[in-house]
């Protein structure tokens, strides 16, 4: 079961694609929990059992909803809020793939997302029309998708959720130990190994279902000399039986890239920011998820030929030499923070120099997780300055760098007079910002004997900042929703087929309400957009707080 405000994020965001029928029955999922038929059936009122069954067919369709068979209950269904929150990202999916592969691999990737998850004979039986060169333009893109894996194959396996095939996994270990004449009373330690066996093997299930999207289809030449056909090496094509859908993890790795870009280019410059970008690209094939501490080793070879040219190099480091001309190598060292190897310096660096594996000193990583805990912070940080002012974020800062304080001597550090910083840390946490620590003197927790001190949790801050943001894109979708229906009227005019697009035609009531509703409807997808970006950052980047010791 999801939170409260998760929950009422995907209701509006299923109503705003589905309809409310289908919001209705994930809901009733979402409330209380995998279901089977007739107790989902039962718990939706004013829905009929054939409106139930359509709706879960299209949200399985759309691989919102999981099913498996229970031993008591038989089929049941789970929803996967994850992927209604992940909907907020499709127009950004298509224009990362558009600016990467065309606009072809974006049309084939628009319409994927539309339909779920689809054969690539139905998608170019779709989109080209049976034209002979827009099949093969179409198929080509379809092939580029799947084998820098934006696609990836749709298994049955795949319908299962992950913690049921992990439950499913380790059963069958422990059946195998069982029968292999091992001990049935199984210590802690037969515990992990039973679960790394079982993730091992939900692994192995994974590589072989991604394998399954392509095949090699032998080519056939044939000689003039002898008229005889042999068999040349293999070609790898798209298989025409599997269903595809749209990888949203490799997709994830683009957006946070260009986040980690837009960050270097917030703190250093343009050049120091497209040495960065240069260094993600040339690592960019290897970047399947968002699970990845660091990106993979690169020289700095590798990094020069994925710049542009070298005149973008000109001018981002400045010296008191007139005639010095920087290297990719001066960039490198200074998104390694080469000039400060204290703790402040290694965990502010974007870049880590790798020794060893004979790469030499010139091979260096993007370090993921310090920058997503940087960037984490930030965005707390910011949301702290918004609500409470800049002696907030000081009070903050301190309490992250120093620890636990009480009320007297965090007064006198952050140079707040107490009877301002009293009511500033009441208001913070009653936001859930910073928490108090009660440290009593004696045994018997008399509130005079009792030292109150004051600390940031961070996972907590965290948690509750992403419900507000939850709660946030909730409003705007719901907004976006009551607006649209307002102006359903002129929308449907416009959309006749007898207009065919010609909108001056319309009366001029309806051409104002359609410019105020576009113009609205732009401010809320930007606004949309804006509050996405820093759930993505708390929620899918790495860089979580370090648990208390």
């Amino acid at each position: 079961m999801a939170e409260k405000q998760t929950v009422r994020l995907c209701y509006h965001i299923i109503n705003a694609h589905f309809g409310p029928v289908t919001a209705q029955v994930a809901s009733t999922l979402l409330i209380r929990g995998r279901l089977p038929l007739p107790q989902l059936v039962r718990l939706t009122p004013g829905v009929s059992p054939r409106e139930v069954r359509l709706a879960l067919l299209i949200l399985v369709q759309h691989n919102i909803v999981w099913h498996a068979e229970d031993e008591i209950d038989g089929e049941v269904y789970e929803i996967n809020w994850e992927e209604p929150v992940s909907r907020l990202r499709f127009g950004r999916y298509i224009m990362i793939v558009r600016d990467k592969l065309g606009d072809t691999a974006a049309e084939v990737l628009s319409f994927i997302l539309d339909n779920g998850k689809l054969r690539v004979g139905q998608v170019i039986e779709t989109l080209a029309f049976e034209d002979p060169k827009q099949v093969k333009k179409y198929r080509f893109a379809f092939h580029t998708l799947v084998d820098q894996k934006y696609l990836k194959p749709c298994t049955p396996k795949s319908q299962i959720s992950p913690r049921d095939r992990l439950i499913q996994h380790e059963a069958q270990c422990k059946r195998e130990r069982a029968n292999g004449g091992g001990n049935s009373i199984l210590t802690p330690k037969d515990l992990v190994e039973i679960k790394m066996m079982a993730a091992k093997k939900i692994q192995q299930e994974e590589e072989e279902a991604d394998a399954l999207g392509m095949v090699r289809r032998p080519t056939v030449e044939e000689t003039r000399s002898t008229k005889k056909k042999t068999l040349t090496e293999d070609e790898r094509v798209v298989n025409e039986d599997v269903f595809f859908k749209v990888n949203y993890p490799k997709l994830n790795t683009c957006i946070r890239n260009e986040i980690i870009i837009e960050a270097a280019l917030h703190r250093y410059n343009a050049q120091t920011a497209e040495v960065l970008r240069a260094a993600l690209q040339a690592s960019e094939d290897r970047q399947l998820n968002l699970l990845d501490f660091r990106s993979e080793p690169v020289g700095q070879h590798d990094i020069s030929s994925k710049l542009s040219s070298t005149s973008v190099l000109l001018n981002g480091i400045r010296t008191s030499k007139k005639s010095y001309s920087p290297s990719v190598k001066d960039y490198v060292a200074l998104l390694c923070n080469d000039d400060n190897h204290t703790p402040a310096g290694v965990a502010s660096a974007f870049m880590a120099q790798v020794s060893g594996g004979g790469g030499g000193s010139g091979r260096v990583t993007v370090e993921f997780d310090r920058i997503g805990r940087r960037l984490k912070q930030r965005v707390y940080e910011s949301n702290v300055r918004e609500r409470f002012g800049d002696d907030a974020v000081k009070v903050i800062r301190i309490l992250i760098d120093k620890g636990k304080m009480d009320e007297k001597h965090l007064s006198k550090v952050a140079l707040i007079a107490p009877n301002v910083l009293r009511p500033l840390l009441t208001r913070l946490s009653a936001a859930s910002l910073v928490s108090l620590q009660e440290v009593p003197k004696s045994a018997d927790r008399n509130p005079s004997r009792t030292y109150y001190l004051w600390y940031v949790d961070l996972a907590k801050a965290y948690s509750n900042l992403l419900s507000a943001l939850y709660q946030t894109l909730a409003n705007i979708v719901a907004r976006t929703t009551e607006e649209e229906s307002q102006v359903r009227p002129s929308l449907d005019k416009r959309d006749r087929t007898d207009l065919n697009g010609q909108e001056h035609l319309l009366n001029r009531h309806d051409l104002a309400v359609l410019n105020e509703w576009e113009e609205k409807q732009e401010r809320l997808h930007v606004l949309a957009m804006r509050v996405e970006e820093n759930v993505f950052i708390l929620r899918d980047m790495l860089g979580d707080p370090e648990p208390e010791r």
